[in-house]
């Protein structure tokens, strides 16, 4: 889980990055001058986003038994109402530098600068289902070699207790006749 420190970090840098952005479009600067500010921007976007699907996944995880990992569990869920106005302020953050680019003639760039991030943004899920996925697969081999393992036990306690059994009926049979 991504800290509540981290986030807010993440979140000043946007600000300031955007704020840095418009002040230097007003100034007669060119987009394309404010790489490392734009950068900083979608890179403190990533770390919002990504700490909001943490906290997804926290809300739809059942509430632990543990104390400890239970209050952990209740601070992601206090988490998540700064997480969401965050969120809605970078969409806004983002569509004025959407904007800022519309009015300097480089909505283009924009669009390939979206597209790049949907590309590398959909690589790293693809990643992290496949190993959500390699997981699932590795406890489903363990539950079934352990279910295995159960029923060869009961079929083997079963043909003992029957050969006991056999034993039992044959040395009544052999010594009461």
């Amino acid at each position: 889980m991504i800290d509540p420190i981290t986030i807010g970090a993440a979140f000043a840098v946007a600000k300031t990055s955007v704020a840095f952005v418009k002040e230097a479009i007003n100034m007669g600067k060119e987009i394309r001058d404010c790489y490392g500010e734009l950068s900083q921007f979608f890179t403190a976007q990533g770390q919002i986003e990504k700490a909001a699907k943490q906290v997804e996944a926290a809300k739809a995880a059942p509430k632990p038994d543990d104390p400890k990992e239970a209050a952990a569990h209740e601070s992601a869920l206090s988490q998540a109402f700064t997480i969401v106005m965050q969120r809605k302020q970078m969409r806004e953050f983002e569509q004025e530098l959407r904007d800022m680019f519309t009015l300097k003639g480089e909505l283009d760039l924009y669009h390939e600068l979206c597209a790049e991030r949907q590309r590398i943004v959909g690589e790293q899920d693809e990643a992290a289902r496949e190993a959500i996925r390699k997981t699932r697969l590795a406890k489903d081999r363990a539950a079934r070699k352990k279910q295995e393992q159960e029923e060869l036990l009961m079929t083997v306690g079963i043909f003992v207790v029957l050969g006991i059994g056999g034993i039992i009926v044959f040395v009544a049979i052999y010594y009461r006749g």
